[in-house]
């Protein structure tokens, strides 16, 4: 399974930055997309759960060293609590399934499903697919907790878009898991759907960390704007004597 992830984003990564190479030469100056507004904003964050966050999820190993040496987990905790003291919307998405994934298609090849079939992963109420607890909203926070999903994007059958637009939301930021699937599947469907998207590079960690990379570095920048967690930040920081309209 890793081996075909790993095939799957060199692929991927390939054929964006030969359509990076191509398209620069045709474009000289970015467009500005004008101010970003705090309350037209929202952040997704992408299967946080036990499964990748917890010493005992079965993926845990693939990305400890990562978290030790960038304490992204608690970054990202940190970053959430910021944004939400500057009025961003939290949406926070998960990966999960009946106890016989009657919802699937069995019988479908493709690695992703199968996948899960083969390991009985991600099966709603079990420990893996607990939810990161650091980041679980309190009962003052206005997040949005979705239900689980069986579909890799994030907009995929969560009602996720619907809901953005009826709060009048024009600009996503995503972070999770991983980068080179759910994080990117959630990332095209946004872009597709016309948002303003942000990818939060350093809350974005990959099944192999040089990957992750080449994913920020020559694939998103297809379809969203990378930026570490100060910029993006920063974004909705008043300019000196600037009042709010």
């Amino acid at each position: 399974m890793i081996r075909y992830f790993a095939r799957v984003a060199r692929a991927i990564a390939t054929s964006a930055a030969l359509m990076l190479a191509v398209s620069s030469t045709a474009v000289t100056a970015q467009t500005n997309p004008g101010p970003v507004k705090a309350e037209e904003t929202a952040i997704i964050l992408v299967d946080f759960q036990a499964n990748f966050t917890s010493p005992d999820g079965a993926w845990y190993t693939r990305f400890k060293d990562y978290y030790d040496k960038t304490k992204m987990l608690d970054r990202t905790v940190d970053l959430v609590k910021q944004a939400r003291a500057k009025g961003i919307l939290v949406v926070h998405v998960t990966e999960g399934y009946t106890q016989d994934y009657r919802e699937l298609d069995q019988s479908n090849p493709g690695g992703f499903h199968r996948g899960q079939l083969a390991r009985q992963a991600w099966k709603i109420g079990s420990p893996e697919a607990a939810y990161y607890e650091p980041l679980r909203p309190g009962p003052k926070d206005g997040d949005l907790f979705l239900p689980p999903r069986v579909q890799v994007s994030g907009f995929g059958g969560t009602g996720l878009n619907e809901i953005l637009r009826s709060k009048g939301i024009k600009n996503i930021a995503v972070a999770g898991y991983t980068a080179d699937v759910c994080v990117l599947a959630t990332i095209l469907a946004g872009y597709d759907l016309g948002y303003h998207v942000y990818a939060l590079s350093e809350a974005i960690p990959g099944f192999f960390e040089d990957m992750a990379k080449q994913m920020v570095t020559n694939v998103y920048p297809m379809w969203s704007t990378p930026v570490k967690n100060a910029e993006f930040l920063a974004l909705f920081d008043q300019p000196k004597g600037a009042t709010k309209p």
